[in-house]
């Protein structure tokens, strides 16, 4: 290609003056990207001064925008014409454009789409050809002009797609029997930009133009502003608040925890006892702790204010009931009933329960009974002295008995009756068969078919405490159910 010419360019900005005013009233949101970019087009490129002549073109271009609406780039553009039936020639461009936008540019929440733009240039060019007439190798050292008009679609905050298309006019210097040119561009092309947008100096996601805290510390939650969050409104962020969550208006100390005045470890907000002496204890409401029974929950809050020692219970001081069954646990021999299940008055259930081994009985790792699993005491059935006359307050047991049978119509049970070991053997034997069958006659009356109750006396041979104590030998007089 022969030697290149470059003349002095200037920018044409007869589309930008009145963009470029608009631009002071940008609000923050539409935060100007004044990045530089490097840009490069390619395309095809056609000539209108005789006949149709056409090839490729393609554009390298540095840019600035000056403004929101406003931007100038250096350009250096190459095209290569077939010209026939004349030879072909070659062209190259340098020089600046002015670049006007029509629409906002992209903002610091959003990329934006389409934006179309105007363009004008000054150029000076080199173009290398032969001569139709002379047929000598000829170049043309000159000015050309171009205005034109595209748009931009953003594809990430640094690649942008552009496309442009341009009307250019040569003006030729030497051997060549016209002095004009006129030629049509059009290209399409990517857009490289430097640097961040919107810059972001702290790195907390807020553009530094609307980031009101700059300097926020790496990993630290912010807001919109770019301040730390304050998620309770206490005035602490939460990076520094120890107590997060607490209730709006409530007064808190530098560490965002509120206030406790007496240090009793009830905050003033809640506080229902305030002045209370250092060191003494106190409840949930900052007053000295009162708890009767001992369970743990003190007497205001206690609903069962008069619970065994050791006996497990819940926060409002009522005794545990784990499976629900309305056995407390403490009393249950059947701690895993199944839901809904009707009980006997040792937590029990006819069907499908596990009971708890009595002492001395074989039991597995868990502590459930391995053998007579479906035997069940029905602790409280007591007798008068020596008697299979039923004391009073048996009679609400077996009751309760009754209607557990009720709740499993085909369910039929063993009345078991056992005795202590005082006394003679034959003598317990017949005195654990009356009383076995003294229950069996009461659960007749409450409406359970004789037919489903069988009453078995084993006397003192079937244990399930020791007979050395009066405690273990009221323990063995009983009646059970065993499960057919």
């Amino acid at each position: 290609m022969g030697r290149i010419w470059v003349s002095g360019a200037l920018c044409l900005g007869m589309f930008a003056g009145t963009a470029i005013a608009q631009s002071g009233g940008a609000s923050a949101a539409s935060y100007n990207d004044l990045r530089w970019y490097l840009q490069g087009e390619g395309g095809f490129i056609a000539s209108d001064s005789s006949g149709v002549d056409n090839g490729v073109a393609g554009y390298l271009s540095v840019g600035k925008p000056l403004s929101e609406w406003f931007s100038l780039e250096l350009d250096v553009g190459y095209a290569s014409l077939d010209a026939s039936p004349s030879p072909d020639y070659e062209r190259l461009l340098v020089g600046v454009k002015g670049v006007a936008y029509l629409l906002p540019g992209p903002d610091a929440n959003s990329l934006g789409g389409i934006r179309p733009f105007l363009q004008a240039g000054l150029y000076g060019h080199s173009i290398d050809f032969i001569d139709s007439q002379s047929l000598n190798e000829t170049t043309s050292d000159s000015i050309s002009y171009q205005l034109g008009g595209g748009f931009t679609y953003p594809l990430s905050r640094l690649f942008t797609l552009v496309a442009s298309a341009r009307y250019g006019i040569d003006e030729f210097q030497g051997d060549v029997r016209d002095d004009t040119y006129y030629t049509w561009t059009g290209t399409l092309g990517l857009r490289v930009s430097f640097g961040e947008f919107p810059p972001d100096s702290d790195n907390d996601s807020v553009p530094d133009h609307i980031d009101e805290c700059p300097g926020t510390a790496p990993g630290v939650t912010v807001d919109r502003f770019g301040c730390p969050l304050d998620s309770d409104g206490d005035g602490v962020p939460d990076p520094q608040d120890r107590c997060p969550g607490t209730p709006e208006g409530v007064a808190v100390d530098r560490n965002g925890c509120p206030l406790d005045s007496d240090g009793d470890g009830v905050p003033d907000y809640m506080d229902q006892c305030p002045n209370t002496p250092k060191g003494e204890r106190v409840d949930k409401r900052g007053c000295p702790f009162t708890d009767s029974d001992g369970d743990g929950v003190p007497d205001h809050m206690d609903r069962d204010p008069n619970t065994a020692p050791g006996v497990a219970v819940d926060q409002f001081g009522r005794p545990l009931d784990s499976d629900g069954d309305g056995v407390p646990d403490h009393l249950d021999r059947c701690p895993n009933t199944p839901p809904g299940a009707k009980v006997l008055p040792n937590g029990c259930a006819l069907e499908g329960d596990r009971r708890l081994a009595y002492p001395g009985e074989p039991a597995d790792a868990d502590g459930f009974a391995t053998e007579r699993t479906q035997n069940f005491v029905l602790r409280g059935v007591n007798f008068e002295f020596d008697s299979s006359r039923l004391k009073p307050e048996s009679r609400s047991i077996l009751n309760q008995a009754a209607e557990v049978l009720k709740a499993y119509p085909n369910v039929s049970v063993d009345v078991e009756g056992h005795t202590d070991s005082v006394g003679t053997d034959a003598y317990n034997l017949g005195l654990s068969e009356r009383r076995a069958n003294a229950v069996k006659a009461y659960l007749t009356q409450q409406g359970i078919s004789p037919r489903r109750m069988t009453a078995v006396g084993y006397g003192e041979t079937v244990p399930i405490d020791t007979n050395e104590t009066e405690d273990g030998r009221a323990n063995n007089r009983r009646v059970e159910f065993r499960v057919r």
